[in-house]
């Protein structure tokens, strides 16, 4: 049960951002939510100046050679920075699992330290996007790459100020911006040029196609829809009027830091009880099986489901008890040890 100084912190935190978004608060319990971290403005840390990220260039080098492979990144660079940023973009989606897995722990990834956050992404076990974005903004500075956390929020979420993304500049040309995003569960396997005025291009990643809207300082990543709901505020269309569902918002004009970002989470994150339901109270898991498939985990309680993914769209859908995910993830997973998985078994909160 969370102590009452962190219920009243939330309790008041919600209040603030209630009054500053004018909107209904709701619970925060859809796994649909990639992060639902609650953050304001308001309630930042006193400290708000960022601290160096625990990833030393030697670190970098080898986690790009072993986990990412890829054999020569500093001939890729001095090659095609582009190419390079893409690759990386693309490898750390591929390689990497976007989970809360490590919330189910007897030492959970709130009360990490920073070299053990780092670890869980350099061992390629994964996080949310408040562990899986800080990483990949780290890694690219660590091989001369210029970048900033910008923040965002999935559609309809109460807070403005739920996720955390990267921007990467001066890479095409001098001025330019590109965002890097493996930190969500959506597939997105490359450095999206920021430069278009009102709508982006068309990208195709694995089952889903992404377009991206500019609002004023916002950038609006959709999917393609497949059908359209009549009244669905969140259906865009562009200049063909081909309908787009939205996926997250970005606040480019809203940077971040990443230490006082992780540090006001760990109120929330210990939220078990009381003034709103806990970000995370169940366990999520994306990751890519191979190279043609990918599988999503959203367990709640008693409803545990498992969809895998086709590159045309198609999936499998599926209802399985607690043991089957864990045993399909230790048998397709081994960055996560027999004990690791035993931990997540007794603790997460599905059955």
């Amino acid at each position: 049960m969370a102590d009452r100084g962190s219920r009243g912190r939330l309790s008041q935190l919600i209040r603030i951002s209630e009054r500053r978004h004018s909107v209904h608060m709701q619970p925060a319990s859809s796994l649909h939510n990639d992060t639902a971290m609650f953050f304001s403005e308001s309630a930042k840390p006193e400290n708000s100046e960022d601290v160096p990220y625990p990833l030393t260039r030697e670190e970098a080098n080898v986690f790009v050679k072993t986990v990412l492979e890829i054999p020569d990144p500093e001939a890729l660079i001095a090659e095609d920075r582009m190419k390079f940023l893409d690759r990386v973009a693309e490898q750390i989606k591929r390689k990497i699992p976007f989970t809360n897995i490590h919330h189910f722990l007897s030492l959970p990834l709130w009360e990490m330290d920073d070299r053990q956050q780092c670890h869980i992404m350099s061992s390629a076990q994964g996080g949310p996007c408040w562990i899986m974005n800080p990483f990949t903004k780290a890694l690219l500075e660590r091989f001369g790459y210029k970048a900033h956390h910008i923040c965002g929020h999935n559609p309809g979420d109460p807070l403005q100020d739920s996720h955390i993304s990267t921007v990467v500049e001066d890479v095409s040309y001098p001025g330019s911006l590109h965002l890097v995003e493996p930190g969500t569960r959506r597939p997105l396997c490359a450095a999206i040029p920021l430069d278009f005025e009102s709508e982006s291009p068309e990208y195709k990643f694995h089952y889903m196609t992404s377009k991206f809207f500019r609002d004023g300082d916002r950038v609006i990543w959709c999917a393609e829809a497949s059908t359209v709901t009549p009244g669905d505020k969140y259906i865009m269309y562009d200049s063909n009027g081909k309908a787009w569902k939205q996926q997250l918002i970005y606040l480019l004009n809203e940077t971040r830091n990443w230490h006082p970002y992780v540090e006001l989470t760990q109120a929330f994150l210990r939220v078990v009880e009381g003034d709103a339901i806990p970000p995370f109270n169940g366990l999520v898991f994306f990751a890519y099986l191979n190279d043609d498939q990918i599988i999503s985990i959203l367990a709640f309680k008693n409803n545990i489901m498992q969809y895998i993914y086709s590159h045309d769209g198609t999936y499998q859908r599926a209802s399985l008890p607690k043991s089957d995910v864990l045993r399909m993830i230790q048998g397709n997973f081994p960055q996560y040890s027999d004990e690791f998985l035993t931990q997540v078994s007794e603790i997460a909160p599905i059955y």
